[in-house]
């Protein structure tokens, strides 16, 4: 049976590159978009570290994470080991039996597997990467590199650790 423990591993190793780049950058980075209509580079970066509470919360019913305060590169930084501890939480939720959950929303509740929302965190992560890296690069700032993130990278990354 395939599980989800790599992809997890690799999500918590590319989120701490990402976060990592991005707040090196300049604070008028935040602003960068790759689309006059699309949310700014910063909007991305948080809602991503929003998501990520939201999968926690359900997949264990744990609060989600306050990004409101969100305004710079440092504060994306600062909000980095919150995420590492989330992304921690997601890795343990792999080794459960896949079942199917019920979420309550505000305007109710719906249901999903395990699986599919642990799957879909790593592709939703992946997909505003992506996003963040475009807008920088669209708008002059230095991109992050997303062939640096991918999965080879995190196995050598993973192959060269002691």
């Amino acid at each position: 049976m395939v599980d989800m423990t790599r992809a997890l591993r690799h999500l918590a190793w590319a989120d701490e590159q990402f976060y990592t780049q991005f707040a090196a950058l300049p604070e008028a980075a935040m602003g960068a978009r790759y689309a006059t209509d699309h949310w700014p580079a910063g909007h991305l970066a948080a809602h991503m570290m929003a998501s990520a509470g939201w999968y926690r919360y359900c997949l264990t019913g744990a609060p989600g994470l306050d990004t409101e305060w969100v305004r710079t590169p440092a504060d994306l930084g600062g909000m980095l080991p919150q995420l590492l501890e989330i992304d921690a939480v997601l890795l343990e939720q792999a080794a459960l039996p896949d079942e199917l959950l019920t979420i309550q929303e505000d305007d109710g509740t719906f249901t999903a597997l395990r699986s599919t929302l642990l799957s879909q965190a790593c592709l939703h992560a992946a997909e505003h990467r992506a996003q963040v890296s475009c807008a920088l690069e669209a708008s002059g700032f230095p991109s992050i590199v997303l062939d640096d993130l991918d999965f080879w990278e995190f196995e050598k990354s993973e192959n060269s650790a002691p």
